[in-house]
């Protein structure tokens, strides 16, 4: 079940009340401290003898109080010096809870990841979803790692030939959310000849805007159904794309191991809907990929 702290409760009472241990608890959750949870903290508590991954980050994760990069790192079996280059952080010693870091495993060399993408894309027609995924969605959080140095090897990439080379770019840039030269490369690419590039190049526009406020407000890139519950059976809305949104609690699998093809297990994102303040889960897609830029 989804469990959501409330005001006097600690691991110790809440595992004592849903009948299993704090070590379950911390098996199941990213949680740096095991003596600070704080009110609206989002808990997976899984059925009995069901083995799930840790809840609560990647691509992203939103740094609570008492988390340390250090922490943070061993979490995500990366390193400290990764994260703090990929989120621009001067001082790895000096986070901030309520910011949303990028969780990054690699730094990689702009040019040869453009090289990739260019080469894949000779086999644009005959690109499997697995190819499309591993190089062209996964890139896009390595563009974003790379961050400023990464936009003129993506005004090049939003040229290619290739229809989806040029949705991830545009994917990219949103996603890197500076202004300057992304603006300008994002503007050219409404007149992009493919409509689906184009409306997503006006999400990503409005994805620029909305982060001069608050860089943790992301947007949706397609009609996106939003779950009361993390469970397939519970009733939803469906939100239309470029409806922004707050992520509160990234990557939570499913407490009771429903199965989602192709991925298997169901993962699901706990947001707020900036517009109504309404609250629920979004199921991810393919292979456990976000609707969000």
């Amino acid at each position: 079940m989804i469990y959501i702290v409330r005001p006097g409760d600690s691991l110790y009472l809440i595992a004592r009340r849903f009948g299993v241990t704090v070590q379950t608890l911390l098996d199941s959750n990213v949680i740096c401290n095991p003596n600070l949870i704080y009110p609206g903290q989002v808990l997976v508590i899984p059925q009995a003898s069901l083995e799930i991954p840790k809840a609560g980050g990647t691509p992203y994760y939103v740094i609570l109080p008492g988390d340390t990069l250090f922490c943070l790192a061993r979490q995500f079996n990366t390193s400290t010096q990764i994260l703090a280059q990929a989120n621009r952080i001067p001082d790895p010693n000096l986070i901030f809870a309520g910011s949303e870091l990028l969780i990054a495993y690699d730094i990689p060399d702009p040019r040869e990841l453009q090289i990739l993408w260019e080469q894949t894309a000779l086999n644009c027609d005959i690109l499997t979803s697995l190819q499309i995924y591993g190089i062209y969605y996964l890139g896009t959080f390595q563009w974003e790692a790379i961050g400023q140095k990464a936009i003129p090897y993506l005004g090049i990439l939003a040229v290619n030939p290739c229809s989806i080379v040029r949705y991830y770019a545009i994917i990219s840039l949103g996603r890197i959310a500076l202004n300057g030269e992304s603006r300008r490369i994002l503007t050219n690419a409404l007149q992009d000849p493919d409509p689906i590039v184009v409306q997503l190049t006006r999400l990503a526009l409005s994805r620029l805007d909305y982060v001069r406020t608050n860089r943790r407000i992301h947007v949706t890139i397609s009609d996106t159904q939003l779950y009361s519950q993390p469970f397939l059976d519970t009733p939803y809305i469906t939100l239309p794309p470029g409806t922004a949104i707050i992520v509160e609690r990234w990557y939570i699998p499913s407490p009771i191991g429903e199965d989602f093809p192709p991925a298997g297990l169901a993962v699901w994102d706990y947001v707020r809907v900036i517009a109504t303040g309404q609250t629920g889960f979004l199921l991810r897609v393919g292979y456990n990929q976000t609707l969000l830029i």
